[in-house]
């Protein structure tokens, strides 16, 4: 006599990937750790694991007694290349994290899964506004440069907000998505009639726009860290309110939420996390949109891991681009804000293509 069992029924990758997210976020944790080792390994030059190991251990001390510049001192040039490397690792691991953070804030909020802080005018925002400082303002310092980012992020939030608010009501996200369309087109266009009018500003504007991690010190990336801290932990915040809004606004009012309140918290953790990644390394496109993409399409849709994910994940895609480039066509380099295009663009495909396999 036989008995009947029910069919085991195969559930889509992300459904199954949902119940080991705790072996997702070691795993990310040790890619993490292991980009950011390549990232002061290799490069045009390799150098020994025991000089970075001997630079690391003087690097708190250093810092502690504001002798950063003489940390490679008598350790011959293979320390010094080290000492160049670690302000750009520091400033990957930020500004990856700032941007991919970013991006799932977009995404959620905009209930589009292609979305990153471009989508609603943030990046051009901060961009527009950074070149009138250089331009008319003259502003060189990274605080100057920083603060002009966070204006005009925030500056590009409200315009956003406001113009999506015309026809009455709350926004919606199809308003979202045309008001940033617009905003980001007109500061765009603000960003380019400003380099024509000041020619002096072009090679400035040329190198800034070209994503980079090189530009930062370690002094800088102190300086803007606590910024970026706080806009992950605004959107981390809003996560649970972003799951309400996935339902659809009627449902999540519904379920008591006020989304006019969370969509502000997300939007002015996004703003900061923007602009401070934008100030640090300039526009970089793509990091925003893929990160939390493939991590949805991995973990799920729940906000909360996503944005935790996206935060790990962010820095090894940025560290990993910045590599690539360095070992490419040494001595020169390709700028990441190159390499993370030319490494995610396939990706991006292989998801979509995995993510219609699975009905997704």
């Amino acid at each position: 006599m036989s008995t009947l069992s029910p069919a085991r029924t195969t559930s889509p990758v992300p459904g199954a990937a949902q119940r080991h997210r705790g072996s997702a976020l070691l795993g990310a944790v040790a890619l993490l750790l292991a980009a950011a080792a390549a990232s002061l390994f290799w490069g045009a030059r390799s150098v020994d694991p025991a000089t970075v190991l001997a630079v690391l251990g003087q690097l708190p001390a250093a810092l502690l007694d504001g002798g950063w510049s003489q940390v490679s001192a008598g350790l011959g040039i293979d320390a010094a290349v080290v000492h160049s490397r670690i302000p750009r690792t520091f400033t990957a691991v930020l500004v990856g994290a700032a941007l991919a953070v970013a991006g799932a804030g977009m995404q959620g909020v905009s209930r589009n899964p292609l979305g990153d802080p471009g989508l609603l005018g943030l990046t051009a925002g901060a961009a527009a506004a950074v070149v009138l400082g250089i331009g008319w303002l003259g502003a060189s310092a990274a605080w100057q440069l920083t603060a002009l980012a966070l204006a005009g992020s925030a500056v590009a939030a409200v315009l956003v907000f406001g113009v999506s608010r015309l026809g009455g009501g709350s926004p919606t996200p199809a308003g979202l998505a045309l008001s940033g369309a617009a905003v980001s087109a007109g500061f765009t266009a603000l960003t380019s009639s400003a380099v024509l009018a000041v020619p002096a500003v072009l090679d400035r504007f040329r190198f800034w726009n070209i994503g980079s991690v090189t530009r930062a010190d370690l002094p800088d990336v102190a300086a803007v860290a606590p910024l970026v801290l706080l806009g992950v932990l605004l959107v981390l915040g809003g996560s649970s309110g972003l799951n309400a809004m996935a339902l659809g606004d009627e449902l999540a009012h519904g379920l008591g939420v006020d989304l006019g309140l969370q969509r502000a918290l997300v939007f002015v953790g996004v703003v900061l996390l923007s602009g401070a990644a934008t100030a640090l390394a300039g526009p970089i496109a793509f990091v925003g949109l893929l990160v939390p993409h493939a991590v949805r399409r991995l973990l799920g849709g729940d906000y909360r891991w996503i944005v935790v994910l996206s935060a790990v994940l962010g820095p090894v895609l940025l560290l990993l681009a910045d590599v690539v480039g360095r070992v490419l066509t040494p001595p020169q380099e390709i700028h990441v804000g190159v390499t993370t295009v030319v490494l995610g663009v396939p990706v991006l495909l292989v998801l979509l293509r995995r993510g219609r396999s699975v009905g997704l």
